[in-house]
């Protein structure tokens, strides 16, 4: 048997999935996929995603919100790339539209009718008010774009960001993601980082809506007493997703802006992982009132093809130097493919209402996932927005100590065991299922985390 003959119908022999939850099970053992891995770890380098070295998980087929591993082994697939996989794995309108453009011209960042329909779609999805998109290939290379872009509207170069955010691995996003530099300074001057909405956490003992926004003031003066006047943006996730899709208090983003234009700065959203419908919301930010100067937007609007980009109102993007010839440019951004996976991804997700269906879903889970605060031994916060979940693990539910790496792993592979993949973040266990995802499937997979997190203890 070769890969090629395992389907999405049931295990690799054509027989039925192991006694379980409805119909799921233990996986079988999982020998092909050790000779799989084995294999390619003999030429692929060290610092591959801290999940996909824990479950070496090896997949050769894909549907909607299911994997097929090279066992033959079905798991749901809630981790979703992070929250890339927005319109399930191989929906049919996406794998054809990419197959045919696949047949015309792959390469150059010429006009093509794959970037005019592109443009056609997003006049209607993004914000009135942010009218223009420049494209990428990853995440950092937006937000590095996003940086250049304050510096040229506001003629200043220093940051704020937040604690527990992650803006992407070169010098600049690197500099923004506070708590991931260990060992890899100098980085360069002018960054700053104050404490986010996390309230679950607060670093001032505080708790809203009475605190007044503490982290706001504290921030405030965080830059008042570092920056050297020349504040060119605040730097925000409207959701924190690496330290376990934290969700601030209704209000926060609002008086950040304020803080904003107080410094007379940019705010830029950093909407890579909320974007596109993640939260209920076309972006994450139009929860609230407020109107970012910038978005940074990419995974769930490429449906699985590599493209990001920066959002912005026209005025703000002809800044020169940005907008000189060449200035804000990548090599592949606005090809064909990225145009016709954004037009093609975008269009199904205002198509197929998926933003509605987010909210929806997400409300139904998060529903379904509150009681394990009072009920699992591990459980001390469960929280999100739309289809971006956290879960937090914790030793001690007073003291909120988190739960050790080792008592997370093992949750994440007993997950995976009874069928269900997710994202870690943290001592966080991250839920990103697609926005195509039914009640049924989401009651299946909620009811195997259900059953795996009320037996599960923190002794390791």
């Amino acid at each position: 048997m070769t890969e090629t003959d395992i389907r999405l119908a049931g295990p690799a022999d054509g027989g039925t999935p192991a006694a379980g939850h409805h119909g799921w099970g233990m996986l079988r053992p999982r020998t092909r996929t050790a000779t799989h891995w084995a294999e390619e770890q003999e030429v692929i380098g060290p610092g591959l995603q801290a999940v996909m070295l824990l479950s070496r998980l090896c997949v050769v087929a894909a549907d909607g919100a299911e994997l097929v591993d090279i066992d033959g082994n079905r798991i749901i697939d809630f981790q979703g790339a992070g929250g890339v996989n927005s319109i399930g794995h191989a929906e049919p309108r996406f794998v054809a539209a990419l197959a045919q453009e696949l047949t015309r011209a792959t390469a150059g960042a010429f006009a093509t009718p794959a970037r005019l329909d592109m443009v056609r779609v997003l006049r209607d999805f993004l914000p009135d008010e942010l009218d223009t998109i420049q494209l990428y290939s990853g995440g950092t290379e937006a937000v590095e774009a996003a940086l250049r872009l304050a510096k040229s509207v506001t003629g200043k170069h220093e940051f704020l960001s937040f604690w527990g955010g992650f803006h992407g691995k070169t010098m600049g996003s690197l500099a923004l993601t506070a708590g991931a530099r260990s060992g890899l300074g100098p980085l360069p001057p002018g960054y700053f980082s104050a404490p986010y909405a996390n309230c679950y956490h607060c670093p001032f003992k505080l708790t809203a809506p009475g605190c007044g926004f503490a982290c706001v003031e504290h921030a405030r003066d965080v830059i008042k007493e570092n920056s050297t006047g020349a504040l060119a943006a605040i730097v925000v996730e409207p959701v924190q997703g690496r330290s376990g899709n934290v969700v601030p208090p209704p209000g926060y983003l609002t008086a950040l802006g304020e803080v904003a234009r107080e410094f007379d700065a940019l705010l830029i959203s950093d909407e890579m992982m909320t974007g596109f419908g993640r939260t209920g919301a076309a972006f994450a930010h139009q929860h609230e009132d407020v109107r970012p100067d910038v978005l940074t937007v990419g995974k769930g609007m490429g449906g699985g093809y590599p493209v990001t980009g920066v959002v912005a109102a026209a005025e703000t993007m002809a800044a020169a130097p940005f907008s000189d010839p060449s200035a804000s440019s990548s090599s592949f951004g606005a090809f064909p493919m990225a145009c016709r996976a954004v037009a093609t991804t975008t269009g199904i997700i205002g198509d197929d209402k998926l933003v509605a269906n987010a909210a929806e879903r997400g409300r139904e889970m998060l529903d379904q996932l509150s009681d394990l605060v009072e009920s699992a031994p591990l459980v001390g916060d469960v929280r999100g927005s739309g289809l971006a979940l956290g879960i937090e693990l914790v030793v001690d539910k007073r003291t909120r100590e988190p739960a050790p790496k080792s008592v997370v792993q093992r949750v994440y592979l007993e997950l995976m065991e009874a069928g269900v993949l997710v994202m870690l973040g943290g001592n966080t266990l991250r839920l990103y299922p697609p926005l195509t995802i039914g009640r049924d499937q989401a009651e299946t997979a909620v009811g195997i985390i259900r059953e795996t997190l009320l037996r599960t203890r923190g002794e390791e």
